[in-house]
């Protein structure tokens, strides 16, 4: 066994056996990521605050609550015992990577010292839920039951994305390229991380009985690839089909009788004396807000909770995948989050699916089974499937009530109506498009004298340009005066179930993504629109100096953990001006009172079927996660400008590396 590294520092693992690979791929990933491992692993494990001290408490003592941990031994022993090697190979290799790796955070001057407990076998099923279990729909419905309780009806002017989507993908048919042969391009949009969520690697399988050649991409901790991969046959991306398939279940308590099982654990904190967390689970899921000390709990009722099964039985058959029938076969092992996922292979074949559980509800909101079928649809060969988290055929109705806004999707379409026939370079500009379309509600009702020529000038790209620095401080401005109407005051206050669940309560966040929604509707919270935006426009006008420049004013600014956790960090990052938006197809999201973005494009690719190596790949900052390699941020220029890096296959190209397995 092998593994090479191309100019970007990615790994190229290349094995005799299934179980090589996977070892391989684990030393790779412990040394390119330790300390991201190592914190995803206590997550995991609800053991931070061992490390980190009281600032890790409230994640602890929810993923115990939760059960993250033993969900994933469960659904680890339910696997086959192939997938179960497999992981257990990944492991060994992690093991053998992390021993004499060093990382400043766990082992530089200011270090933590050693990360607590070891690798499991089971851990990568528990690192790949610390990375979803927030990505569902339940954090959005607590933030909705407080409007509700608020607003009544008016709580619906906020339907919309909110925090738990993102992502664009689409496919062309042959006939919309140079090669005649299908392109898959997409990325996916999350909250920026330092080291990114994502990770390159290609994996390869030289046994006669068992070959497979893999591009793609997966979560550090989580072995093969996932969401985004090039097979050589087949290729595929996914985004976030904004399925409701997690619900929340009143108790009251200590009374219910619904309760099953409760246990005590106790959550040491570092220099600190030990917490306990009682975890309480019920037929539906556990308790994960509430107690016995409020009299009240709310259970989280998922798929991974109601069968023990995370979709890990989808990582073997996704790498061995030679056909769009394949990756649909690999499709159906799937469980959470539910996606969209698009496909195409070399017989020219394009495939549009959506794979994961979905609960089918009866009057009465119990769960009935799952939805099945689930929506899915083809494209020909001069056609093209497009989904960025909207409603992207009636049959979406099965899945849940609420998507993303249709902008993104409707402006990827009207680009490759647009353009010629494409090939990889091409499909990676659609995806670094900057074109505003969500703020035409709020631009129509601007009155004529109030617009700055900045803005008759202006061509809808959130860029640098005048008229996009005059739109953006008008909305800023805009938003502040409807979060300021009596009625939102309640909505003002912080979460009520604490800092883990404050993002879905963001008032100006959640009016920011519904504005289209808000100035559409004839008196939205006893406000006139017309009358707000006119008032807001005069308020730019009168401020008698030039608007901030929009990249200028709107830099990358990804969170290393120890930020995410308020701790002290020494960022390493650059925070690069950006263009884009919200609702751009380049999605650099916009925050409200904040001159930084923080959720964005995680990745790029644009997948070839005619050639593999004339496909492109590229993630924020580079493949290392430690500042003194020079593979840190070196795609970073690429991914800020709206590029990509070419993918490299050839083995004689590569540098081969010195491993210790």
């Amino acid at each position: 066994m092998s593994l090479s590294r191309d100019e970007w520092g990615i790994p190229h693992v290349r094995g005799a056996s299934l179980t090589e690979v996977a070892r391989l791929q684990g030393w790779a990933t412990a040394r390119d990521r330790a300390w991201q491992l190592e914190i995803e692993r206590l997550r995991a494990e609800g053991r931070t605050a061992e490390l980190l001290g009281p600032a890790g408490l409230e994640w602890d003592t929810f993923s115990r609550r939760a059960r993250l941990a033993a969900v994933a031994r469960e659904a680890f022993e339910r696997l086959d015992e192939e997938t179960q090697g497999f992981l257990t190979a990944y492991v060994d290799g992690v093991h053998a990577g992390l021993y004499g790796a060093t990382c400043a955070e766990l082992d530089g001057p200011d270090g933590l010292g050693p990360a607590p407990g070891t690798w499991q076998p089971w851990t990568p099923l528990a690192v790949f839920w610390v990375q979803q279990i927030l990505f569902g729909s339940y954090p959005s419905k607590l933030f909705g039951a407080r409007a509700a309780r608020v607003l009544g009806a008016d709580a619906e002017l906020f339907r919309t994305e909110g925090l738990s989507g993102g992502s664009n993908a689409y496919a062309v048919g042959g006939g919309r390229t140079r090669s005649g042969l299908p392109l898959v391009a997409g990325d996916p949009h999350r909250v920026f991380e330092a080291p990114n969520v994502y990770l390159q690697v290609r994996l390869a399988c030289t046994d006669p009985d068992d070959t497979f050649d893999v591009v793609g991409m997966t979560f550090p901790g989580v072995p093969g690839v996932q969401h985004f991969a090039h097979a050589g046959q087949v290729a595929w991306g996914i985004t976030n089909a904004m399925a409701d398939y997690q619900d929340l279940v009143h108790v009251d308590l200590p009374s219910d009788r619904g309760v099953v099982r409760r246990t005590v654990e106790t959550v040491l904190v570092r220099a600190q004396e030990p917490v306990e967390v009682e975890v309480l689970e019920t037929d539906r899921g556990p308790v994960v807000l509430g107690g016995p000390d409020e009299g009240w709990g709310q259970v989280l009722r998922s798929p991974g909770h109601e069968l023990g099964d995370l979709g890990f039985g989808a990582l073997l058959p996704l790498l061995r995948s030679r056909s769009v029938a394949d990756v649909e076969a690999a499709v159906a092992h799937w469980v959470e989050p539910v996606n969209n996922w698009v496909i195409a292979d070399v017989t020219g074949a394009v495939v549009h699916t959506v794979g994961g559980r979905v609960p089918r509800r009866d009057a009465a909101g119990e769960w009935a089974g799952w939805v099945d079928p689930l929506p899915r649809r083809t494209a020909s060969a001069a056609g093209a499937v497009v989904t960025a988290n909207d409603r992207c055929m009636p049959e979406f109705d099965v899945l849940a009530t609420g998507f993303a806004p249709p902008f993104r999707a409707h402006r990827i379409g009207q680009l490759l109506d647009d353009a010629g026939p494409l090939d990889a370079e091409q499909a990676v500009a659609v995806l670094a498009d900057t074109t505003q379309t969500a703020g035409e509600q709020l631009l129509a009702l601007v009155p004529a004298d109030l617009r700055p020529p900045a803005l008759a000038e202006w061509d809808g790209a959130m860029d640098g340009s005048a008229g996009a620095a005059w739109y953006a401080a008008l909305r800023a401005e805009v938003v502040d005066r409807i979060c300021a109407a009596p009625v939102l005051a309640p909505l003002r206050e912080p979460s009520e179930h604490g800092p883990l669940y404050e993002p879905w309560f963001s008032l100006p966040a959640r009016v920011a993504g519904a504005l289209h929604v808000i100035l559409a509707a004839e008196n939205p919270f006893g406000l006139d629109p017309r009358e707000l935006v006119a008032e807001a426009a005069k308020a730019v006008l009168g401020a008698g100096r030039e608007a901030a420049s929009w990249p200028e004013s709107h830099r990358f600014w990804p969170l290393h953990a120890l930020e995410q956790f308020e701790l002290p960090h020494t960022r390493t990052a650059p925070a690069t001006p950006l263009p884009g938006d919200t609702d751009t197809v380049r999605c650099n999201a916009w925050i409200p009172g904040a001159a930084v973005t923080v959720r964005g494009s995680v990745a790029r690719y644009a997948w070839d079927l005619a050639d593999r190596d004339n496909s492109r790949w590229v993630v924020p900052l580079g493949a290392s996660g430690s500042p003194d390699s020079p593979h840190h941020t070196d795609q970073h220029d690429a991914w800020a400008h709206g590029g990509a890096v070419r993918v490299v296959t050839d083995w004689s190209l590569l540098t081969e590396e010195k491993t210790w397995l």
